[in-house]
């Protein structure tokens, strides 16, 4: 990926020369000493070098990664961890990861598998036998070089001697690879915590299938404290020793040295697959989801699946959309009870080999923004995107003059375009306003057991029941006349709203029933000349470009660590909504010479009504 204007021409006085990846904390590039050496540099975020307990866990990363020795480690060459913009350079390791690996050339079998397990337990044995836990194995932290496997970032790795980083309760990982006592009690984990870690991956690598695959990283981490691993096409002898390895009990987990010998065992020759079960949904009222992951929704989904809870108290932090209509009020933070699951899913993780969903165009937006996309996008040449990090407003709660130098704002679909402006349509499509519930045919309101219509009662709406093709064909149908209006009326986008409802009501609605509509309302917009708009739902946005979705709109995403993954996967094509000013403050300081940022009343009400508040960078 290519340097843009925005990235610095040098850090430590490693010459950059091309960017590797990035991700919610920094940045990670390609770098060239003067003797030509070449070298991974990792750079924080500036928002995040002001946090003194993220410099503490560099710090802490620095110090582990040197200790760390190794054929399957990529060692340290330098570092400066009191650095006003924190960095460190680690060996390049030219090569894939492996979670690029499944996800374009399909699962490893034979030699490649059993190189790839031998490697790994090899590399634990040396993270572990300098008193460290890894914490975050994953397959974006695994590089495939020639000669075998190397083990990366040790971002949130564990001195067993050090409790410095688990001093506030925090849990950080990435769920569907975490193991049930990172959720349970964070500051006892041990080495058995990575051989969990190490069976989801191998099951991982060896299906392209997650053996915890929830909705959303909530449902993900339920699966992993409470429910067996899905094992579905894992082919003996790997199925016994991932099953052994995925106990939840970590006492009963095998040793490195057993491990090792029970990996020996696995074949050389590349066998037959083991059939891989036909999916199902998960049973109403259970928080299973389907597990198969497919070859175009790949282990990305680190990102997808990587999430932010409230610390130690039981309560789930999460975000709801925002609704539509003039007048309507606005959607804030919402804070919610999984289960009695309480876990703290903080996100780390700068991946030497994140992959953006399309490349950077490089070039200044123009007043209305690209009518082409780049090679990774998928939105047709007649649709115009809008322009990229310009100021922008919210306007769903209630129109208003737009300020001075705004280029783009969304609005309900009852009000009329900005003159002049980008416009951005919102609708609320998978919930019913109050007031317009009577409109829906009463068979397409979610329904209870009892038949009572299912409601989203922070906003007194009632969900719409999308499990049926049937249904979703008729939902887009009353749909489809409101993006005819908002064409009509000169928009150049649609904002679908609530997109995110599957994840607060997981015992009716699955993620691809979410997506099913999606595609079906992109299609129509699409048609109208209309780009669309992925409203939140940081969970799927690796599946944005076979759904349909253009561009993204993204609240709080600079308080909930998630704008990263937003940019990476719409090419920075990013309007962010924080509604604090710990949120403003963070996506100015990370994002904006990036993403679109503005801050918005809780409420977004309009200019002049109790309340009302609206701040940029």
């Amino acid at each position: 990926m290519s340097l843009s204007p925005r990235d610095p021409e040098s850090i430590g006085g490693y010459t950059l020369v091309d960017r590797l990846g990035s991700g919610g904390m920094g940045v990670v590039y390609l770098g060239r000493s003067d003797s030509g050496r070449q070298v991974a540099v990792k750079l924080v975020h500036p928002a995040y070098a002001l946090d003194e307990e993220f410099r503490t866990r560099f710090r802490q990363e620095v110090a582990a990664a040197r200790r760390v020795s190794g054929a399957f480690t990529a060692p340290v060459v330098d570092a400066d961890p009191d650095a006003p913009q924190p960095w460190m350079a680690t060996l390049y390791v030219p090569g894939r990861s492996l979670a690029d690996i499944v996800a374009q050339d399909g699962p490893l079998r034979g030699s490649s598998l059993r190189v790839l397990a031998l490697g790994l337990v090899e590399a634990l044995r040396d993270i572990h036998r300098v008193g460290m836990v890894h914490r975050d194995l994953k397959p974006s932290n695994v590089l495939m070089a020639e000669d075998g496997p190397r083990v990366i970032d040790f971002g949130i790795s564990y001195a067993v001697d050090n409790e410095a980083l688990t001093l506030t309760g925090r849990l950080i990982g990435t769920p569907p690879f975490m193991s049930p006592e990172q959720f349970a009690a964070p500051r006892e984990v041990t080495g058995a915590s990575d051989v969990f870690s190490l069976g989801s991956l191998l099951v991982y690598a060896a299906t392209g299938s997650r053996p915890f695959d929830g909705s959303s990283p909530y449902l993900t981490g339920y699966q992993v404290m409470y429910e067996p691993p899905a094992l579905d096409g894992v082919a003996e002898p790997l199925r016994s020793i991932a099953e052994r390895c995925l106990d939840k009990d970590p006492a009963t987990r095998p040793e490195l040295g057993e491990l090792r010998d029970l990996l020996r065992t696995l074949p050389d020759t590349e066998g037959p697959a083991a059939p891989a079960a036909p999916m199902s949904p998960g049973p109403s009222g259970s928080a299973a989801t389907t597990h198969q992951v497919s070859r175009a929704r790949p282990e990305a989904s680190d990102a997808a699946h990587e999430g932010t809870a409230a610390v130690a108290d039981g309560t789930g932090a999460g975000r709801g959309d925002r609704g539509s209509g003039d007048g309507r009020a606005g959607r804030g933070s919402r804070r919610r009870v999984l289960v009695g699951l309480v876990a703290a899913l903080a996100v780390t993780g700068l991946s030497v080999v994140a992959v953006r969903a399309a490349s950077d165009l490089g070039s200044a937006p123009s007043p209305t923004g690209p009518t082409s996309t780049s090679p990774g996008s998928t939105a047709p040449a007649s649709v115009t995107l809008p322009p990229k990090n310009v100021p922008w407003d919210y306007q769903i709660g209630g129109a208003y003059p737009p300020a001075a130098g705004v280029r783009v704002v969304s609005r309900s679909y009852e009000s009329a375009p900005a003159p002049g402006l980008y416009n951005i349509c919102n609708i609320n499509a998978y919930q019913a306003e109050s007031d317009q519930e009577s409109d829906w045919d009463a068979d397409l309101l979610l329904r209870d057991a009892d038949g009572k219509v299912v409601h989203d009662t922070d906003w007194d709406e009632a969900v719409l029941d999308i499990r049926t093709a049937a249904k979703r064909e008729r939902i887009a149908a009353r749909l489809a006349t409101w993006i005819d209006a908002c064409a009509a009326k000169g928009y150049q986008a649609v904002e679908p709203d609530n997109y995110d409802s599957f994840t607060r009501f997981p015992s009716y609605l699955k993620a691809a029933q979410a997506e099913a509509l999606m595609k079906l309302l992109a299609a129509h917009a699409h048609g109208k000349g209309l780009a669309v708009a992925q409203k939140n739902t940081v969970e799927l946005v690796s599946d944005r470009a076979s759904v349909g979705l253009d561009f993204a709109i993204a609240e709080e995403c600079a308080e909930y660590d998630e704008c990263g993954a937003y940019a990476d996967a719409f090419d920075d094509n990013v309007l962010v909504v924080e509604y604090t000013k710990k949120g403003l403050t963070m996506a100015c300081a990370t994002w904006s010479g990036t993403l679109s940022v503005v801050r918005r009343d809780e409420e977004v009400v309009p200019e002049g009504a109790d309340g009302f508040l609206r701040e940029t960078c």
